[in-house]
């Protein structure tokens, strides 16, 4: 069960990657640090406890794993938009993946906190892609607006 929530999570996140770069160039830098340390720290905290689950005596081996995974993530998600955003979601990143395997260290009965963190994961993609949305609309306005003024220079 933990392996399928693994896979479900790396192919949440590869997607969510793949949809920034599908609308970078509507994106902000603003926009694309959310995105960065969004994805960067909701995928070092899920996947983080996941792995913290599943190496239950290495709490050093699954932080750096964790840590590891956010960096590459924020990183990638930023590098898309800015580099700004890049160094924004490589922090994030670091962030979730040293809380997470602690939390999972502590914890008895970690799987109710595995269900909520992908819920919890699912519902800021959501905001996300409302994000996106929003962008792409201030986009065309502005591309119409642009169109629609006279030029003014010599």
């Amino acid at each position: 069960m933990l392996f399928l929530n693994m896979l479900f999570l790396i192919l949440l996140t590869a997607s969510s990657i793949l949809y920034t770069y599908k609308n970078r160039s509507e994106l902000a830098c603003m926009d694309g640090m959310i995105f960065a340390m969004a994805l960067g720290a909701m995928s070092s905290i899920s996947l983080g406890l996941n792995i913290q689950v599943s190496l239950v005596n290495d709490l050093g081996l699954a932080t750096i794993l964790a840590v590891l995974i956010g960096m590459s993530v924020g990183f990638l998600t930023g590098k898309i938009v800015s580099l700004t955003a890049s160094i924004e979601g490589v922090m994030a990143g670091i962030m979730g993946g040293l809380m997470s395997p602690m939390l999972g260290a502590m914890l008895v009965h970690p799987m109710m906190l595995i269900w909520f963190m992908d819920i919890a994961y699912i519902l800021v993609l959501v905001l996300l892609v409302s994000l996106a949305k929003e962008a792409r609309q201030a986009f065309l306005e502005e591309s119409r607006e642009a169109g629609r003024e006279p030029n003014t220079s010599p």
